[in-house]
């Protein structure tokens, strides 16, 4: 199994993207994104990632060098399309303009369409912390991407509907909550794949409604589905699943989860929000607000098996740190899929 630094991964997905006609502009921001969720131990986002968009290239579902068009546009929220660009580039243009919008006018709303892979959203919500403000985001396929079952059922009905919001803290770490509506993220039942390894149990059902914990039951036909999160409280994922699917689906004009699922190339919707909270309260006041509370959670006694409490971004804070100076792993299957794309290409 290979190790990398992550300067080392970052030029093999920029050369990587360069050879299939990627601008370099281009191929140096999603690496950086790619690389990035991988150091902060977020595997199923990164550089996993590298095969699946170099063939989405090759069959045109994202496509480089495209016009990000903002088709609708007002003093607090706005419309994107992405024309199918690199969900990275996209993403990246809507948070920084709703957080342009929010310096001005408190809070704003940014809608995003026709656009790929969004990539690991806490990093989008922690670039609204780094300008003092609270960012959120919310992601489905555009109606496509259906591999959960709602709660009570077996069959695929909703994509995993992801969501990130980020808090800034007034320190080096904010709180970044960034999770599925299911029980894990699709790339996470692909990483598990790829080594061979099998999957923990609750996470899906076979295609009778089984549990299972074998890969093979969710990718093989028929298809097994993912459980909305939450276990036997499923229902709370579940919601949480239907309403992010309104909201980047709806709003966004992507669409919802339906019966006729697209079978053209699916791209994301998203819904962001980003908050000036010096609009609300001063800074001053804040941070030692959320400071407090931070240190009040962690003064818990822990409960058998625990030797500390974390709060949410923090374990990806100490995952960066240990992965700079030891590197980041990269499973064999991975890697050979990797290098088969430059000898293809060769």
């Amino acid at each position: 199994m290979p190790i990398f630094t992550a300067e080392e991964l970052k030029e093999i997905a920029i050369d990587t993207f360069e050879r299939l006609d990627v601008p370099s502009a281009e191929a140096g921001i999603v690496a950086d994104h790619l690389v990035e969720a991988s150091l902060s131990g977020v595997d199923s986002h990164g550089v996993l990632r590298i095969p699946q968009y170099s063939e989405y290239i090759r069959q045109g579902r994202i496509v480089s060098g495209v016009e990000i068009e903002i088709t609708q546009d007002t003093p607090s929220s706005a419309l994107v399309n992405g024309n199918h660009g690199f969900g990275q580039i996209v993403v990246k243009k809507a948070m920084d303009l709703a957080v342009n919008k929010a310096k001005e006018f408190t809070i704003s709303a940014v809608g995003v369409h026709n656009c790929s892979h969004t990539g690991r959203l806490g990093s989008y919500t922690v670039a609204a912390t780094q300008e003092d403000m609270i960012g959120i985001i919310m992601v489905n396929a555009g109606g496509c991407g259906q591999q959960v079952a709602p709660f009570g059922g077996i069959g695929r009905r909703l994509a995993t509907n992801p969501f990130s919001i980020a808090v800034p803290t007034g320190g080096e770490i904010p709180i970044v909550l960034d999770m599925a509506t299911s029980m894990a993220p699709e790339g996470k039942v692909r990483d598990l794949h790829n080594k061979g390894e099998r999957l923990p149990e609750g996470w899906i059902i076979d295609a009778d409604g089984n549990p299972s914990t074998s890969t093979a039951d969710f990718y093989e036909f028929p298809n097994g589905a993912l459980l909305p999160f939450g276990g036997v409280l499923g229902h709370k994922g579940f919601g949480l699943s239907l309403i992010v699917d309104i909201l980047a689906g709806g709003l966004s004009t992507a669409g919802c989860c339906h019966p006729d699922m697209p079978l053209d190339p699916h791209t994301d919707g998203a819904f962001i929000c980003v908050i000036d909270i010096q609009k609300f309260t001063p800074l001053k006041t804040f941070y030692p607000q959320v400071q407090q509370l931070v240190e009040h959670v962690k003064s818990s006694p822990t409960a058998p098996g625990f030797d500390r409490i974390f709060v949410s971004g923090e374990p990806e804070a100490l995952t960066r740190e240990k992965r700079l100076k030891e590197g980041i792993f990269v499973n064999d299957v991975l890697w050979q899929k990797i290098q088969s794309i430059h000898t293809s290409d060769s």
